[in-house]
C-alpha cells in the first residue's frame, strides 16, 4: 500500500480532481468579470487624453514604454514612440471582449491590450497589473469555450473535458492569486504605525491630490473628524482585506461572500477616491474567481463521441 495514499495532501488533491467535473468554464461569471475588466480598461482608454497617457513622469519619456521588447506593445506597433493609432486598437479589443464574440480567442487579445497598458501607459493606477494576471488566467479558463457568443447559456455538454480540468486549475490558481494579493494587503499595513493606530484614513481622506471632494468628502471628513470614525475606517479596511483573502480560500460556497466584500469595499474606494477603474478591474477579477461548482457533474462527450438527442441522466 502506498504510504502516502492515506495524507492530508493526497486527500486534498483527491477533493480537487472531484471538482473538476462539476466546474464549468463557460459559467456566466467568467464572461461578466472579464467584461468589467474590460469595461475599466475602456473607460481608461476612451476618456484619457492621449498626451496624459503617455506623459513624460519623473525622467522616464515615451521612448522608454516602446524599448524591448515593449516594441510589441499594442499602443507601440513597432514604433520607437507609443501612438494614438494603438489606443484606438486597444479600444476595438475591448469592445470585443464586452461583446462576448469567439471568447476562446478573443481572451488572447485581451491579453495583449492588459499587458500593453501595464507596461506602455505612464501613469498606471494598480488595476493594470492586476488586469495583466487576471487576464492571462481567464484565458485559459475561455480555452474550453467554444461558443461564439459567451453572452448565449451554454450547452449541457462539454466536448473537451481536458480544457475543463485546466480551466478549474486556472479558476483556482486566480483565486489563490487573489486572496494573496487581499491578505498580504491587509496584514502589511499592520507594519505601519497610521495604520496600526488606527489614524491612517483620517491623512487620505485629507490628501489634497487624491482625497475625496465635494459632499463625500464633507461626509467623509466629518465621519473621520472623531477617533471611532477613524479608527473604523482604517481598521475596517484591514479587517475586510483579510476576510477576503480567507473566504476566497475556503470552500466555493464561502467565496461569494467574498466577492460581495470586494464590492463593498472596493465601490467605497471608488466612491471616496475616485479610483473607477482600479475598483472595476478588482470586481472583474473577484467575479471569476469567486467561481461556482455545480451541484451535479457536467455531461461530457469525447472526440469522437456523438451528442444524444436527449441528454441521459446524470447519476
Amino acid at each position: 500500500m502506498n504510504p502516502l495514499s492515506f495524507t492530508p495532501l493526497s486527500g486534498a488533491l483527491r477533493a480537487l480532481a472531484r471538482n473538476i467535473p462539476r466546474f464549468d468554464p463557460r459559467a456566466a461569471n467568467v464572461q461578466i468579470g472579464r467584461s468589467l475588466i474590460a469595461l475599466a480598461q475602456l473607460l481608461t482608454l476612451g476618456l484619457t487624453n492621449w498626451t496624459n497617457l503617455t506623459a513624460t513622469i519623473l525622467g522616464v519619456s515615451p521612448h522608454a514604454h516602446c524599448e524591448p521588447p515593449r516594441q510589441f506593445s499594442t499602443f507601440c506597433l513597432g514604433q520607437q514612440v507609443p501612438t494614438a493609432a494603438g489606443q484606438w486598437v486597444g479600444i476595438a479589443i475591448l469592445l470585443l471582449v464586452m461583446s462576448g464574440v469567439f471568447p476562446r480567442y478573443i481572451s488572447i487579445l485581451h491579453i495583449w491590450v492588459s499587458i500593453s497598458m501595464n507596461i506602455s501607459l505612464s501613469l498606471p493606477d494598480g488595476g493594470e497589473a492586476v488586469a495583466a494576471f487576471a487576464t492571462i488566467f481567464i484565458a485559459i479558463i475561455t480555452a474550453a469555450d467554444a461558443r461564439i457568443c459567451a453572452w448565449v447559456p451554454p450547452s449541457r455538454t462539454l466536448a473537451r473535458p481536458g480544457l475543463q480540468a485546466i480551466g478549474y486549475a486556472a479558476a483556482l490558481a486566480l483565486n489563490i492569486q487573489l486572496a494573496g494579493l487581499y491578505l498580504e494587503s491587509g496584514l502589511s499595513k499592520i507594519a505601519v504605525p497610521e495604520w496600526l493606530d488606527g489614524s491612517a484614513m483620517y491623512f487620505i481622506l485629507r490628501d489634497p491630490y487624491f482625497g475625496p471632494s465635494g459632499s463625500v468628502g464633507d461626509i467623509m471628513r466629518t465621519v473621520s473628524d472623531t477617533a471611532p470614525g477613524t479608527a473604523i475606517l482604517t481598521w475596517g479596511t484591514i479587517i475586510l482585506e483579510c476576510v477576503i483573502g480567507v473566504l476566497l480560500l475556503s470552500s466555493w460556497h464561502w467565496k461569494k461572500y467574498a466577492l460581495a466584500l470586494i464590492v463593498t469595499l472596493h465601490l467605497g474606494i471608488a466612491i471616496c477616491l475616485g479610483l473607477w477603474s482600479f475598483a472595476l478591474v478588482m470586481m472583474g477579477t473577484g467575479t471569476v474567481a469567486a467561481y461556482r461548482l455545480r451541484s451535479r457533474p457536467h455531461a461530457t462527450l469525447s472526440a469522437n463521441a456523438q451528442p444524444r438527442s436527449t441528454p441521459a441522466p446524470v447519476t
